[in-house]
């Protein structure tokens, strides 16, 4: 029974988001006929994500509330300073791995979804960008996929598991096998993040720190030669990995010494 009402709740989760995203995109392109207004948004492609993370939040609140789950639970708690430090570099490697990966020409010319995936994120003026992709996209992909998601698998899932399957339902919500794949890769590192900060301050930091770095170098990397794109490519994804890994160390010892002092309290 408990399986099914995490699974349901799972369920509720993702179609209230998915489909705020799909109703308020219908409505932006669809439905407005101004045609200087209609060029604003084709050029600003962010307000989709400003408007509708604005509406999903205000109605994950009241969910949330009625549930009885508080910001705690999500993980909205204390980390160590160790620990936010190693989430905001994550996040910069991440950035500048997908600011250069991206831009290599093989995958470009095999995948460009990808490609036009990351100009959507990077795109727009600065304020749409900063307000759309920066800050409320950040904000809501941790506080669903990283907290709510993340605390409800976790009552049934070990780290791992829940690590990977709110991924794998981030990745679903694009519908394209391509784009899914690569946006659920980048979740499964948040959401490494998110379990060896242990608070959801540490993934929203890499969140931050990964779509700031990658508009950034979006704005400079544009003759950048195909071995230097590799070369950073390859140094960024060395970088991450050790990041996670430093992370996940020190979240495993954090854990050793609490049962030790919980052993002891006991005996």
């Amino acid at each position: 029974m408990k399986g099914l009402r995490i699974a349901g709740n799972s369920l509720l989760y993702l179609v209230i988001y998915a489909a705020i995203v799909m109703l308020v995109n219908q409505a932006l392109y669809n439905w407005i006929s101004d045609p200087g207004l209609k060029d604003w948004i084709g050029s600003n492609s962010g307000i989709v994500l400003i408007v509708s993370n604005i509406i999903v939040l205000a109605l994950y609140l009241p969910l949330l509330r009625w549930q009885k789950i508080s910001l705690r639970d999500l993980g909205f708690s204390p980390a160590r300073g160790g620990s936010m430090l190693l989430s905001a570099g994550t996040g910069v490697w991440l950035g500048l791995f997908i600011a250069s990966f991206t831009r290599l020409p093989w995958i470009q010319a095999a995948f460009p979804a990808i490609s036009d995936l990351v100009a959507f994120v990077a795109g727009g003026s600065l304020i749409i960008f900063v307000l759309g992709s920066l800050l409320l996209g950040s904000l809501l992909e941790e506080w669903l996929f990283r907290g709510m998601l993340f605390h409800t698998l976790r009552q049934r899932l070990s780290v791992p598991l829940t690590v990977l399957l709110q991924a794998v339902m981030f990745g679903a919500v694009f519908m394209n096998v391509t784009i899914g794949a690569f946006a659920a890769l980048g979740a499964i590192i948040y959401g490494a993040v998110r379990a060896g900060s242990r608070s959801l301050w540490g993934s929203l930091a890499a969140h931050v720190c990964s779509t700031g770095t990658l508009y950034i170098v979006q704005q400079w990397a544009g003759d950048w030669q195909s071995g230097t794109l590799g070369s950073i490519t390859l140094i960024s994804g060395l970088g991450i990995a050790a990041h996670v890994l430093l992370l996940l160390r020190g979240s495993g010892k954090r854990a050793g010494k609490q049962q030790v002092f919980s052993d002891s309290i006991t005996s």
